[in-house]
């Protein structure tokens, strides 16, 4: 199944998605361009070493709130299986990488989230969504250019208020530092300007 190569329809004030920012007719180029100039990470390297464009609209994203790593949770001490980006609400997440929507739904603490696996069988995790994706079309099996949007910031399942948790899972399903793999909101709006995807 193949994803069309324009933004699904969102109801509300952003009846344009992307406007002046992805060209939406050039994301199989984009595409394509990333699988040529830009490494699959297969393998973990120690250090930086991205691969992942950043998976918030870059005009909106605000700060990172939490990092990857073992933190203090309800008196425990807990693995932080991602990193948490703060954006308005409604702010579109879009695919770190062109992949295949692996599941949808909603989990407990994840609340309504995506999973897309990509060629080098790693897989992105995007929770929190505002809604459920599977209602704009983001369905099991749906392929995903990059910067696809697949869903929009919301506060759902365990949260204090809206952001994206954004999740890196390895060909084994562990927890990788999505930090590692991410390239920055600048180097990834850097790189759409170069490809003439964005003003």
């Amino acid at each position: 199944m193949r994803a069309a190569m324009v933004s699904p329809s969102f109801p509300g004030k952003q009846k344009n998605p992307w406007r002046g920012f992805i060209c939406w007719r050039g994301m199989r180029t984009l595409s394509l361009l990333l699988i040529l100039l830009v490494p699959f990470g297969a393998e973990p390297k120690p250090g930086r070493s991205p691969w992942l464009l950043f998976p918030i609209d870059v005009r909106r994203f605000d700060h990172v709130s939490s990092k990857f790593g073992v933190r203090r949770l309800d008196g425990y001490r807990k693995l932080h299986r991602g990193v948490d980006l703060v954006a308005p609400a409604g702010s579109y997440v879009v695919a770190a990488r062109e992949g295949t929507v692996a599941d949808a739904g909603r989990a407990h603490a994840c609340g309504w989230y995506v999973t897309v696996e990509h060629a080098n069988s790693w897989r992105t995790v995007y929770c929190h969504l505002r809604s459920d994706p599977r209602k704009l079309g983001v369905v099991q099996g749906l392929a995903v250019p990059a910067m696809g949007v697949v869903g929009l910031v919301g506060s759902t399942g365990h949260s204090t208020g809206p952001h994206l948790h954004f999740g890196l899972l390895d060909e084994q399903g562990h927890a990788r530092d999505p930090l590692l793999a991410l390239y920055t909101p600048a180097e990834t709006l850097q790189m759409l300007r170069k490809m003439g995807m964005t003003r």
